[in-house]
């Protein structure tokens, strides 16, 4: 029986594939250079994730936390999602997200949708509202089975009653943490290989995998 599901957030509980590729394309800001130097493994994820702001920063002196959550409300969920969840809590199957994104946004999703828990990335802000250098880096992207295993053994649930859901190349460290894995709106050649179901645009598809597993 499936007591807990995974969920990463960018590109599977929201159509667009990365909250801070996003924010970024908003603010006219191109960040391939270090995402690439980060992907190589050249560049350490807190790095990564500061240089984002900094760029932020300079391009936007004073740029406020409440103008980027204002970004992030923009962006559109997936269909599917509300269905989705009320049937998990109507099964008390535990629900989580587990996400190298935003927490702003994250944190909402999990209000709006009765989601149990949030892990994704906080963005601090001074006493006046505005985004500093800092943050606190939850989620390592490449790294989730690290925060999964703590989340299993708090609940005391086991892999084996855990499914994962992701769809870019980094949610590979879900499925080392469980073995149940579900490739949702993904192209990756990895994630397909290695999935328990595949899965397009309409989140409610694992309401049906649940209850034929």
């Amino acid at each position: 029986m499936i007591k807990l599901v995974f969920f990463d957030m960018d590109g599977v509980l929201t159509v667009e594939k990365s909250s801070w590729f996003y924010v970024n394309n908003k603010l006219g800001i191109n960040n391939r250079e270090n995402y690439m130097k980060y992907m190589k493994g050249e560049l350490p994820y807190s790095d990564f994730f500061r240089c984002d702001l900094k760029a932020w920063m300079v391009k936007y002196p004073g740029i406020k936390g409440n103008y980027i959550k204002s970004m992030l409300n923009e962006i559109k969920l997936v269909k599917g999602l509300g269905k989705t969840m009320k049937y998990l809590k109507d099964k008390n199957i535990i629900s989580v997200i587990v996400s190298g994104g935003i927490s702003w946004l994250s944190d909402r999703i999990a209000s709006d949708y009765g989601i149990n828990e949030a892990y994704a990335n906080k963005i601090y802000c001074d006493d006046n509202g505005c985004i500093i250098p800092d943050g606190n880096i939850q989620v390592d992207p490449s790294n989730k089975d690290y925060i999964m295993e703590k989340i299993m053994a708090k609940y005391g649930i086991g892999p084996e009653e855990c499914i994962a859901v992701g769809d870019s190349e980094s949610d590979y460290s879900m499925y080392r943490a469980v073995p149940n894995f579900i490739a949702f709106n993904s192209d990756s050649d990895l994630l397909l290989k290695i999935s328990s179901a595949r899965m397009e645009n309409d989140l409610s598809g694992l309401i049906k995998f649940l209850e034929s597993y």
